[in-house]
């Protein structure tokens, strides 16, 4: 899709200009300064199709979509503005630099769906539940705030279960191949909200694994 609706790049970012954010060009201090409604963040959140089902179902959240690849974000934000969406904004760029620029402890839930696995030992690192990202996350996170992770690696999920515990999280659930359904507590959760990939690899009856921890108490 990057290669082939490359294209389209310009007129994505035009239509998606007042949602849509680059935190190497833009100052996204104001930005996020102006937000009084509690903020909800997906880290890589490619085309927007979670966010979007999150900011149309929970209206007085706001939810922010980090991704580092341009065309997916911008064309994220442009289906924002398509369906009127007025508590959502779309970061362009790494999660580490984005948290440098937002003021400490003010992110209720941090969501990680269906993450790049990284199978190469050597990229490790790179997985957005390295030991570098989940401190990162746990400068975003208020007090009581969680990460809920989805995956339909398995690797990558056991890898992650152990990387938590390891730093000091404390996981709150775990579960390998949970069915789809409606959450019973009234939360603001991923667990059964559906992305295009969970639909996809539920249809190919490949399992779901899902993780919810809260952050060491320092």
């Amino acid at each position: 899709m990057r290669l082939r609706q490359a294209g389209r790049l310009p007129k994505w970012q035009e239509q998606g200009a007042p949602v849509l954010r680059d935190v190497r060009q833009d100052d996204i201090s104001q930005d996020l300064a102006s937000i009084t409604r509690p903020i909800y963040l997906e880290v890589g959140c490619g085309k927007g199709g979670f966010i979007a089902q999150m900011a149309a179902r929970h209206k007085d959240a706001f939810f922010i979509g980090v991704d580092k690849v341009s065309i997916v974000i911008a064309k994220a934000a442009a289906k924002a503005i398509e369906h009127e969406l007025d508590n959502v904004l779309f970061i362009n760029g790494d999660i580490e630099e984005i948290a440098a620029k937002l003021s400490g402890k003010q992110v209720e839930r941090i969501f990680l769906n269906f993450s790049d696995p990284w199978p190469r030992r050597r990229n490790h690192i790179r997985r957005l539940t390295a030991p570098q990202k989940l401190e990162c996350y746990e400068t975003l996170l208020a007090p009581g705030g969680v990460i809920e992770q989805k995956t339909d690696n398995s690797e990558l999920f056991e890898w992650s279960v152990t990387a938590f515990q390891a730093a000091g999280w404390q996981l709150m659930r775990v579960e390998r191949g949970f069915a789809p359904g409606e959450p019973d507590d009234g939360s603001i959760s991923s667990q059964f909200v559906q992305t295009e990939y969970e639909q996809k690899f539920r249809a190919q009856g490949i399992p779901i694994n899902y993780l919810r921890a809260a952050a060491p108490q320092r």
